[in-house]
């Protein structure tokens, strides 16, 4: 992790820059004309500006080394600008975790180092159009190429969709099914065969560049190939979904809570029969009150799983999809809530939650869908039921007795409020 006095400075410097550069009103306008700023993403993620990238790269390879807490803190920041840009900047984060986790250290030094100092944009190719999050199910394939009895390269040909800066990255990481299995492989633009479709006309996040890969017999030399070994694929993407999916969580709360922030200054100036917004409990109670409280039960649940990852607890991958569906749900449903809370006004373009509330419902969709979410939670803990031989929630409820009985003051508080009924 980096230093919190450096992590504060990071995200001030990021909350300046969004101030001059991308107001509410050029957010507005983008959005409408349904373009991906390229230049300021661009300047965002240069060494020599703000080099946002540089707190997701190992300090040995020219970056900060953030930890997972860190990338929680700027996601969320992030998220609360914009979560077009934020999807636009963090894809270069999420293409080259199968280097970070999967590469040998010469394919590292070569990606990370180009990453940190010349602010490469990265994109992860892994969903296909039929296969969807089914990962396993994919049909782009990488043949070998052989000469003289050894593998030199590959020729990779399929199609990916859905791609988080298809149109304009520089590099990308490539989920291809080699002879011994699912495998990565590095491509970078302009190789021959390689080609992209135009940008998808999306619902929302409309500054972040979406599109479909073709990839046509396209070769790569054999140390294209991350890890040097075929068949890692899965395993090295399983590394990071506790990881990744922490990301989108924090994506959920950022623009939660954006929205919020509109709704609930808009509560103190408007005044209906007399009186605030703010002073009406039907109002309050039902649009904001409730929302805050779903946002920071997500942001404690976030923050946990972050501090055990960077505690070294292992990828905690049904830990991050507990945070996402949480935090993304939520995120969503404080959105609506504050398109209410505004009335015919945020029903409007012009008023950013209408343009929030478009772009926070990927949030339930990326990175694996809420329901998928829904499915891993029962599937991991049904398991640990029987593994334990039900144990496990008996074990979590001694531990949370032990947690009750050091804290007498909660306890004399909460007889306290008993005795009153």
């Amino acid at each position: 992790m980096i230093a919190n006095k450096t992590l504060k400075l990071s995200l001030k410097s990021l909350r300046e820059f969004a101030k001059k550069r991308l107001t509410d009103e050029v957010l507005i306008d983008l959005d409408a004309r349904d373009e991906c700023p390229l230049e300021i993403v661009r300047h965002m993620c240069s060494p020599d500006k703000l080099g946002i990238q540089l707190l997701f790269i190992p300090e040995e390879f020219g970056g900060m080394g953030g930890g997972t807490f860190d990338v929680y803190c700027v996601c969320e920041e992030m998220a609360r600008i914009d979560l077009g840009v934020a999807t636009a900047v963090l894809a270069t984060f999420l293409g080259s975790d199968p280097i970070t986790v999967g590469a040998t250290p010469q394919q590292k030094k070569l990606w990370l180092t180009r990453i940190a100092e010349e602010g490469l944009l990265f994109a992860y190719g892994a969903t296909e159009p039929e296969a969807g999050s089914d990962l396993g199910a994919l049909r782009t394939t990488a043949e070998p190429v052989s000469q003289d009895g050894r593998t030199i390269g590959y020729k990779i040909t399929g199609n990916k969709q859905w791609i988080s800066n298809g149109g304009v990255a520089d590099a990308y990481t490539i989920l291809a099914s080699t002879p011994t299995g699912p495998s990565w492989f590095v491509v970078e633009k302009g190789a021959k065969g390689f080609t992209h479709d135009e940008p998808e006309d999306k619902h929302g996040i409309r500054l972040s560049n979406t599109a479909a890969l073709a990839l046509d017999n396209v070769y790569v030399d054999a140390d294209r190939l991350l890890g040097g070994v075929e068949g890692q694929g899965l395993i090295q993407a399983q590394l990071v979904f506790g990881y990744t999916r922490l990301m989108v969580a924090a994506f959920g709360l950022g623009a939660g809570w954006a929205a919020l922030d509109r709704a609930i200054p808009y509560s103190t100036k408007r005044i209906q029969a007399g009186a605030p917004l703010s002073e009406k409990q039907g109002y309050t109670h039902k649009l904001i009150v409730p929302n805050v409280a779903r946002l920071e039960a997500a942001r404690s649940y976030i923050e946990e799983t972050a501090e055990r990852i960077d505690a070294g607890e292992g990828s905690l991958n049904t830990e991050g999809a507990i945070a996402k569906y949480m935090a993304t749900e939520a995120g969503n449903l404080a959105a609506d809530a504050s398109i209410q809370a505004l009335g015919g006004y945020g029903y409007t373009h012009e008023y950013m939650v209408e343009k929030i509330k478009r772009d926070v419902r990927i949030t339930t969709i990326y990175e694996g869908t809420s329901e998928i979410m829904e499915m891993t939670i029962a599937r991991d803990r049904w398991q640990l039921h029987l593994k334990t031989r039900g144990q496990h929630y008996h074990e979590q409820a001694h531990k949370f007795e032990k947690l009750h009985a050091s804290h007498p003051n909660w306890q004399r508080s909460w007889k306290r409020r008993g005795s009153r009924g």
